[in-house]
């Protein structure tokens, strides 16, 4: 990021975002064009510093995976001035969880010391599960487009982890007291003393005014990575 921040925010997970958006061609002859690309911001991806690889919500690019592209658009991801085009790896729809692959000027991979440099910023994986009352951070791009800065710098908030694991029969959760919008899809929460240890991603928001919401374990995020990088 080209911003600075101050010394009390996290500069892990503050660095470590993109905005996961669209590019959509708009017909716009006032401006004397006959198309002009037209970016929607829709959610929130991370790097993952070990494994290399972009990690975002499933629910954030389903979309994409049901429409032909005239239709759905071009998915992108990055940051003002920087946006990179990229596809859908794989998938884990149970856990709510993608993995993106980002693509070089030459529409091939992003591989070697390019992709080394971008995910050097990336963040690490947790080793266990945080204690309740244990803060975190989180950072993403709320409201999409409505919020963005010319610098399309991410919002950052902090919470605190309310229930430590919760687990059904389908995933593992860690339960979060902070505010959430849409948007924030996606965004990793990580420890705030810790700085870079990833414990979840936001995946679905508060109940109504609660300030409450979910997080899917690490765990599941660490499980997905070691496939897509098998």
């Amino acid at each position: 990021m080209t911003e600075t921040t101050s010394s009390d925010v996290n500069p892990y997970v503050y660095g470590s975002v993109r905005a996961v958006g669209i590019f959509k061609p708009k017909f716009n002859p006032r401006d004397g064009k006959i198309f002009s690309d037209e970016l929607n911001v829709i959610g929130t991806a991370f790097w993952l510093k070990e494994y290399e690889v972009m990690i975002t919500c499933e629910h954030v690019v389903r979309g994409l995976l049901v429409a032909p592209l005239e239709v759905a658009g071009l998915l992108v991801v990055g940051e003002a001035g920087n946006y990179r085009r990229a596809m859908v790896d794989q998938i884990d729809m149970r856990h709510d969880l993608a993995v993106l692959r980002v693509l070089a000027n030459d529409n091939s991979f992003l591989s070697g010391d390019e992709l080394k440099r971008e995910a050097s910023k990336g963040l690490e994986l947790a080793e266990q599960y945080p204690l309740v009352g244990t803060q975190v951070a989180y950072a993403g791009f709320p409201l999409g487009d409505k919020l963005l800065d010319e610098l399309h710098s991410p919002t950052y908030a902090e919470g605190v982890v309310g229930v430590s694991k919760k687990q059904d029969v389908n995933k593992k959760q860690v339960q979060i007291s902070g505010a959430v919008v849409g948007g924030f899809s996606g965004s990793p929460v990580v420890l705030k003393e810790e700085q870079n240890r990833l414990v979840g991603v936001v995946s679905n928001g508060p109940q109504a005014t609660s300030n409450i919401f979910m997080g899917i374990a690490w765990e599941h995020v660490k499980a997905l990575a070691e496939l897509a990088t098998s």
